[in-house]
């Protein structure tokens, strides 16, 4: 009576199955040329739907060999199916990692729930191979015909719970994601528990198959679709933050410090005043055509604009402090503005505040795992007094900072504030910035 269900749905199954390839391909294909999405989210979906591909063709696979005698067939089959139950396992675990990624913001929270669902896969993964030698599973009978165990249900324990933690992911962690989002993770959750279900009671038809293709393109047409309604939104947002920047990168007091500096050299020094002027209309010239620019730039554009910078501070004789750089790697990229304004606020409001030692800033590069750091580090003595309209520099600077680094190649900005020194870090991760440079 099986035999003849299986035969019965056979072209059903067959259709079901290049239906998930077409779908695994055009998903991978317009993964990889999708303008609106960022390369964080293109790399999980590349990945999702690759396994999804690999699911699928081992289905299709298992179903055209069925049946077919001999000791090769029988090999094929076994390896057939064990793709089939391992590559929807780690379908589930990408898209739960996916999910963790994106909703949970503690370091602490996010490594037990990887570690978690890492291990749920790699027991899963040992019941799987041990079902190929026992039949814990399923097993093949003589006719090279796939037949199910009485344990069979056990094959969905493990991507059953971590489909449950994905669950509770989703509920409390809900204000972490957008409503597009929500939607995409629930269809992706769901769809499957319902073939779960089906698949158990209804031998013959493989609804997880065609759930978890449906569920695949349907959680990548929201996604996208989240994608590009953010990416125009930051248009707009970038356009405002670079005229905020224009407006509070260069602080009018820094600017008014620095032509009063050069005025009193005109009278006493004129060709260093010549040299000032110079080196303060570069300092200008940067901001402006960096503020405007829509790329990342190269890490040594950006040393150099520092470096106008300090010449242009040291134009002012009081201000004097020293400046260090240790640089370990500098092939690679970085938002425009993005180290400047953490230098500004080493030499304001650490070097500058030290009066019986020498002040001193000191920069960092070095790779760090996946991660290129950059970390600026200053001494201090005190906090200098600051107005109202300079905190509010100093802190629109820092937030877009963070803005900047998230957007561009989703890295992070960390400030660490202790009594006699500062260091502010900089993590960019690796493919990111150094993508970015090589194309």
């Amino acid at each position: 009576m099986k035999d003849y269900v299986i035969n019965n749905y056979y072209v059903f199954n067959i259709a079901i199955g290049f239906f998930g390839i077409a779908v695994s391909i055009v998903g991978i294909m317009t993964s990889i040329i999708a303008s609106r999405i960022n390369n964080y989210v293109k790399r999980y979906f590349i990945v999702i739907f690759f396994m999804l591909l690999l699911y699928v063709f081992c289905n299709l696979w298992g179903i055209v060999l069925r049946g077919k005698i001999g000791a090769g067939y029988r090999m094929a089959l076994y390896l057939a199916n064990f793709g089939e139950f391992f590559f929807s396992a780690i379908l589930s675990y990408v898209a739960s990692r996916y999910l963790i990624d994106l909703s949970i913001d503690d370091p602490d929270l996010k490594n037990r729930l990887v570690i978690t669902t890492t291990i749920l896969i790699i027991l899963h993964t040992i019941l799987l191979v041990i079902s190929q030698f026992t039949g814990l599973f399923y097993r093949i009978n003589e006719l090279n015909v796939y037949v199910r165990s009485p344990l069979y249900p056990l094959s969905y324990l493990f991507p059953g719970i971590i489909l449950i933690i994905d669950a509770v992911v989703l509920l409390k962690r809900k204000d972490m994601l957008s409503m597009k989002q929500k939607v995409a993770f629930w269809v992706f959750l769901v769809l499957p528990i319902i073939a779960i279900i089906l698949q158990i009671l209804i031998y013959g038809v493989y609804f997880i198959v065609m759930a978890t293709s449906f569920a695949g393109i349907a959680m990548f047409v929201l996604i996208v679709v989240d994608q590009t309604e953010r990416y125009f939104s930051s248009q707009m947002e970038n356009a405002e933050i670079r005229s905020a920047l224009l407006l509070g990168q260069i602080s009018p007091h820094f600017i008014f410090n620095s032509l009063m500096s050069i005025q009193d050299l005109c009278y006493s020094k004129p060709e260093e005043a010549a040299d000032s002027i110079g080196h303060f209309a570069s300092y200008l010239r940067h901001n402006i055509e960096d503020l405007t620019a829509k790329k990342m730039v190269s890490f040594e554009r950006e040393l150099d604009f520092i470096k106008e910078y300090i010449k242009v501070e040291k134009t002012d004789p009081d201000r004097d402090f020293d400046v260090e750089y240790d640089l370990k790697v500098t092939d690679f990229s970085i938002p425009t503005l993005t180290i400047q304004p953490v230098v500004e606020n080493a030499v304001n409001y650490g070097a500058l505040t030290c009066r019986n030692i020498r002040g001193k800033v000191v920069i960092y590069t070095y790779l760090e795992g996946n991660d290129i750091v950059i970390r600026v580090w200053n001494n201090k003595e005190g906090r200098r007094s600051t107005t109202e309209g300079q905190k509010k520099h100093r802190g629109i600077a820092i937030e877009n900072i963070s803005d900047r680094l998230k957007y561009y190649c989703n890295g992070t900005f960390e400030l660490n504030v202790e009594e006699e020194e500062t260091n502010a870090i900089i993590r960019m991760p690796i493919d990111e910035v150094m993508e970015v440079r090589n194309g």
